[in-house]
């Protein structure tokens, strides 16, 4: 199963999808895959050392050579479909485990991160191609969940790098701007044919029921995850990175919420790949039907 958090800087995303990775790798297999260009999710997951931890975005050639995609280049003729000759990542894949950091039972691999003298003057648009390609290509069993934290805002939800996933946690706080970007995530999710169903709004931040409401009013047709009200002392230790193994105990019951939703949604929901490779084919239509 495949599993996004979705949301923007300052929303506790990194923080609640570092808990969720805890508790679901505690029964099962986690790949835990940081898709932020911040690279908090190893702290966040409380690994001891992260020295050893090499992002693999500079093997954009070696995945798309593998999974049998165009080279980099040639993006008008990629086709996203996975197909039967192509060849697939699993758990236990050379390229997962030579780049990636372990944990009992989690592996967490960084996409990408960027140099501070180069962050305002590098392009995304090869970190997206390629993870979005990667991700395509990596098949999980029944007790195996990919959970990626995404990068902050839209973009990644607005060029498809989420098209085979399962599940979307948005994150969202009581307020307009929130609100906004929010909708904007939907609206991406929506156009790339995900449906109510695989998408849950996660409430985040909010000060009283009136916050709650407004959120359920504005958002009807989804489920909602009542998550975490305003808290000082998370604020504070999420602000200081000082989250730890020993100070979430408080934090157990309302984040068990969101996994116990997982358990229900892979229980429940069949299991049918040919629906997700469907979507992703009609991107390709899409997309070939524009360069016509």
């Amino acid at each position: 199963m495949k599993i996004a958090f979705a949301w923007k800087w300052w929303a506790w995303k990194t923080t609640l999808s570092s808990i969720v990775i805890d508790k679901i790798s505690k029964k099962n297999n986690v790949l835990a895959l940081d898709l932020d260009s911040n690279v908090n999710l190893a702290n966040a997951i409380w690994f001891n050392n992260t020295s050893n931890l090499i992002s693999f975005w500079n093997k954009k050639e070696e995945v798309m050579n593998y999974t049998w995609s165009t080279s980099m280049i040639d993006w008008e003729n990629r086709i996203y479909l996975p197909n039967e000759n192509d060849w697939f990542y699993d758990f236990n894949s050379s390229f997962i485990n030579n780049y990636s950091i372990s944990k009992n039972n989690i592996k967490l691999m960084s996409l990408w991160f960027i140099e501070d003298d180069k962050r305002w003057i590098e392009s995304m648009c090869d970190y997206y191609e390629m993870s979005k390609v990667f991700i395509n290509h990596i098949n999980l069993n029944n007790n195996e969940y990919l959970i990626a934290d995404l990068a902050a805002w839209v973009e990644m939800i607005s060029r498809a790098t989420v098209m085979s996933f399962d599940l979307i946690f948005v994150v969202t706080d009581a307020n307009f701007k929130n609100l906004k970007v929010t909708r904007q995530i939907l609206k991406w999710l929506e156009l790339t044919w995900f449906n109510k169903q695989e998408i849950c709004i996660i409430t985040n931040k909010y000060l009283s029921n009136n916050d709650l409401d407004l959120i359920k009013k504005e958002f009807t047709d989804y489920n909602i995850i009542n998550w975490m009200p305003y808290n000082d002392e998370l604020y504070e230790v999420d602000s200081n990175n000082n989250i730890t193994e020993n100070n979430i105990d408080w934090l157990n019951i309302v984040t068990d919420k969101i996994v116990d939703y997982i358990y229900y949604f892979n229980d429940n929901t069949k299991k049918d790949i040919n629906y997700i490779y469907n979507r992703i084919d009609k991107l390709d239509k899409i997309k070939n039907n524009f360069l016509k």
